[in-house]
């Protein structure tokens, strides 16, 4: 994947999360070492992650990949292990892990479930328009790899358990749940600050199956 250069003053404090996403040039070895020593532990060297609950990162898109850290860093998204890990990493760290694990073999796939796939393939190609629901093809592809421009997330063959938690995440705070904590919201895709973005949206249009038979079926889609 292609590196995109940004000026060397760019910091976290002055990155907006709602710009147009642009990383700062990355060395990709020097991201292996950040990689080998704080992430592999949890997403693997590779970025293949051997826990359900993590997700894999491997030929993930960069720019996506820097974003989520750039916003784990300046507390935007919210998870206590995240921030903890980037919390000592410099801005080039961030874009030099994000442009090694994006330069990774793009990971394998699951098995989905076949008792569901037509269910599921409606509703993540066209949605389900009486439920006011939009489909996840319309940015993720049909074959959910994702928009390297938009940074839009590779999504297939993703685990299975973190596509449902990350739903439900994005669920919490489209609907504003009443919950105890920000980390059991996700709310880090919003066009501009203070508006719902397009995943809150839809997600709190999903019902607990909806999310179910959507995270098996994405897990098998390659």
């Amino acid at each position: 994947m292609k590196k995109l250069i940004a000026a060397a003053s760019l910091c976290v404090a002055s990155f907006s999360v709602q710009a147009a996403i642009i990383v700062p040039e990355y060395d990709v070895n020097a991201g292996k070492q950040v990689a080998e020593a704080v992430c592999a532990a949890c997403h693997g060297v590779d970025g293949v992650s051997v826990v359900p609950a993590q997700p894999n990162l491997g030929g993930q898109n960069v720019k996506y990949l820097y974003k989520q850290l750039v916003n784990f860093k300046a507390g935007y998204r919210k998870n206590g292990i995240m921030q903890s890990q980037v919390a000592n990493l410099s801005q080039q760290d961030l874009a030099n892990v994000a442009g090694y694990y994006a330069s990774q073999a793009p990971w394998g796939v699951g098995f989905g479930n076949p008792a569901t796939n037509q269910e599921a393939t409606k509703l993540f190609l066209g949605g389900d328009k009486s439920r006011g629901v939009i489909g996840c093809a319309g940015c993720h592809g049909p074959d959910a790899a994702g928009n390297v421009w938009a940074a839009f997330p590779k999504l297939g063959g993703q685990h299975a358990q973190y596509i449902a938690t990350q739903l439900k995440l994005f669920r919490a705070a489209g609907r504003v749940d009443d919950i105890d904590s920000d980390e059991q919201k996700r709310v880090n895709d919003a066009a501009k600050e203070g508006e719902m973005g397009m995943m809150q949206t839809v997600a709190s249009k999903l019902s607990d199956r909806d999310i179910r038979v959507l995270s098996d079926y994405i897990s098998a889609i390659h």
